[in-house]
């Protein structure tokens, strides 16, 4: 017989679902998602490109994503080509000094073509090791393939090595034709970090999804009356029903400290360890309600009880991120979310679907904790919700929708810093600048209603059973 919390439950599921197919069809139309449609004939070995006039460097998550794909089936000649480019140029600088005098009406002429050809060369140069890197790269993003982990290695320690030598040769011009050297190089630190970011993605997944098996019910005997730390993070997901103040558990206190330490280690493997800031804005935001639930609830005696059962569901969605980013690393996460339309469905689906359940647990261990009917803990999981959004409404207002976003890209990388041709960076995500402004009245209300509703409800009376005396 399926009881009432699990008939909720399945309903607040299915909501989820439902709310992630259709951001998963609004996705598909943002530019971000149509990048498929950009022409790379550039690079997919269309014609001859003699010189670099015309190249373009291509630096970002979503571009070099598009770019793999279009090009994937022409993989050698891609590869290839910027060499060829290159031994082009070399036969016109030898048929320029063999025959220089009667190609060129003046020795200052002949320098000025000699000087235009060297730097075209050290361009392609240049493209010719970023193209072989961020190629074999994405090959092993895409298939595992172990020579193509070793190739993407030794082409990005030449193309590190030859923006050295171009930078120190061209130091006087400000930008390299066609690329943005930093966020070329930045891009190389992410891809970088590849390997050490799987192993510890693998670690903290195996570590939370243990806890989790340990906290099975009747899985690990109770020491004495109190329960394993782990049974109340597997109640908190699975029977948040369950949960009640009177019971006690050991080894909460570790398991409290833990959760949280996790969580944020997990926001710096997916950073790639080469971001602090991003892990601290977003882990900070991410506790934000769970630190307001905890101070509204009055729990003051269980400060550890309360925070586990909290951050469960946040941990739960942590471990699906980390599960896919420790098969090659975040970047095969981005790459697949960016081309693949069924894997961005997926993920969409099942993300929306656990946070809807994040909602319903907080909604029932407020019920839980703090003694409230059901309509008072909605209103306190509503409060912590809006109160969420309205910090961050309130950050981008100050910091300004554009600046924000350059800031957290700047480290991973992931869209391109120029946005479009004639708007931002958030055009280009598909979002507008009334955005916090948006995000700031939506929150508000949604406090302001949770607030009202919270401030005229009671809490429930804890009934005792009396005792005769004899």
């Amino acid at each position: 017989m399926i009881t009432r919390n699990a008939r909720i439950s399945i309903v607040v599921l299915m909501a989820g679902l439902i709310a992630g197919y259709f951001a998963f069809l609004l996705s598909h139309d943002l530019p971000v998602f149509r990048m498929q449609e950009t022409g790379f004939s550039s690079w997919t070995g269309e014609g001859q490109a003699p010189d670099s006039s015309g190249q373009k460097f291509y630096g970002s998550s979503v571009e070099l994503s598009y770019l793999y794909e279009a090009s994937k089936s022409d993989f050698p000649e891609v590869v290839d080509r910027a060499s060829r480019a290159m031994q082009e140029i070399s036969r016109r600088k030898e048929l320029l000094m063999r025959s220089g005098d009667t190609l060129v009406a003046s020795p200052e002429e002949l320098d000025r073509q000699m000087a235009q050809l060297d730097y075209s060369l050290d361009v392609l140069r240049l493209l010719d090791y970023y193209t072989r890197y961020f190629m074999h790269y994405y090959l092993w993003l895409d298939t595992g393939h172990l020579p193509a982990s070793v190739d993407y290695k030794l082409a990005m320690g030449q193309f590190r090595a030859t923006v050295a030598y171009h930078q120190q040769k061209y130091k006087e011009q400000a930008h390299t034709q066609g690329a943005d050297l930093e966020a070329l190089m930045q891009g190389t630190r992410v891809a970088e970090q590849s390997d050490r970011s799987v192993r510890w993605a693998r670690v903290v997944t195996v570590v939370l999804l243990f806890l989790l098996l340990m906290g099975i019910p009747r899985f690990i005997r109770d020491q004495g009356y109190r329960k394993f730390a782990g049974s109340l993070y597997f109640d908190a997901l699975f029977r948040p029903g369950k949960v009640s103040d009177l019971n006690a558990w050991h080894s909460i206190p570790r398991l409290a400290l833990a959760l949280v330490l996790l969580y944020l280690f997990g926001g710096v493997i997916l950073s790639s360890f080469v971001s602090w800031l991003i892990p601290l804005v977003l882990g900070a935001m991410g506790l934000f309600p769970v630190l307001f639930l905890m101070l509204i609830m009055g729990q003051h005696r269980k400060p550890a009880e309360v925070l586990v059962s909290l951050m469960a569901p946040k941990v739960l969605i942590l471990v699906l991120v980390l599960g896919i980013a420790a098969v090659r690393g975040p970047m095969y996460f981005w790459y697949h979310f960016w081309v693949s339309p069924w894997i961005r469905a997926i993920f969409l689906g099942i993300l929306t679907m656990l946070i809807f359940h994040k909602f319903r647990v907080h909604a029932v261990l407020a019920r839980k904790w703090s003694h409230r009917n059901r309509l008072g803990a909605a209103s306190m999981a509503g409060m912590a919700a809006g109160l969420q959004f309205l910090v961050c409404g309130v950050l981008l207002g100050v910091f300004g929708l554009e600046k924000s976003l350059l800031v957290l890209n700047r480290d991973l990388v992931l869209l391109p810093a120029w946005g479009s041709e004639s708007h931002g960076i958030y055009s280009f995500v598909g979002l507008t600048s009334e955005l916090p402004v948006s995000f700031f009245l939506m929150a508000g209300i949604v406090f302001s209603v949770s607030l009202v509703l919270f401030l005229f409800n009671k809490k429930r009376p804890i009934h005792c059973p009396s005792r005769k005396l004899n």
